[in-house]
């Protein structure tokens, strides 16, 4: 299932352009190559370093860029279903699988939090006569799909990366909704969560 934003927020230019950002990627030229004007010799491991860097800026970026202004109840009750539910479903597989004692407490922290939370947003949702998810969207649903293959240590850095992205947007869908968003008890919720999300956020930040 692929959620779409309407028409009244696709004029919205992201901050960083897609385009331009996989043209580098498929290039081969890293960012100092793209300023100066010159292809630079890299080792294989600094070329795949780069590769993860601007694969996040781009992720980071239209997240930001499409999530962060939402201010329309429908949008943003399907926005932070699907978010809630991503945070369950990767942090029950890190519970699995985690390397690290940390790692899968952090986890088992974001399994009962956001299983409370999706409560809340189903309870919101029904007062404010919104329909929302029952399944992850694509994006979503392959993050967790390439989490499950993950192994060992590898799986501890993806699984926390993948932490640190999530509530770093989230974070900024919720904190422009709970001030700017349309009234109701999904407005009411967002603030009541933004606490949480915070505080999560911080966590993950010095698991990182």
């Amino acid at each position: 299932m692929t959620l779409k934003v309407s028409a009244a927020n696709s004029n919205r230019a992201p901050l960083i352009t897609k385009p331009g950002l996989l043209g580098l990627l498929r290039s081969g030229w890293t960012m100092r190559a793209a300023v100066g004007f010159e292809k630079p010799s890299l080792s294989v491991k600094m070329k795949f370093s780069v590769v993860l860097l601007v694969a996040g800026i781009i992720a980071l970026a239209s997240a930001f860029a499409t999530d962060a202004k939402i201010t329309n109840r429908q949008q943003f009750g399907e926005l932070a279903t699907v978010a809630n539910m991503f945070e369950v479903q990767s942090s029950e597989l890190a519970l699995k699988y985690a390397v690290d004692a940390t790692t899968r407490e952090f986890a088992k922290h974001m399994i009962a939090d956001h299983s409370r939370a999706g409560e809340d947003i189903k309870a919101a949702s029904e007062a404010d006569k919104v329909a929302i998810p029952t399944q992850l969207d694509d994006h979503h649903q392959a993050k967790v799909d390439a989490l499950a293959v993950a192994k060992g240590s590898d799986f501890d850095k993806a699984y926390l990366s993948q932490q640190l992205q999530a509530h770093q947007t989230s974070l900024a869908l919720f904190s422009v909704y709970c001030t700017s968003g349309e009234e109701g008890e999904l407005k009411k919720f967002a603030a009541r969560a933004l606490p949480a999300l915070t505080q999560h956020l911080a966590e993950v930040r010095k698991l990182n």
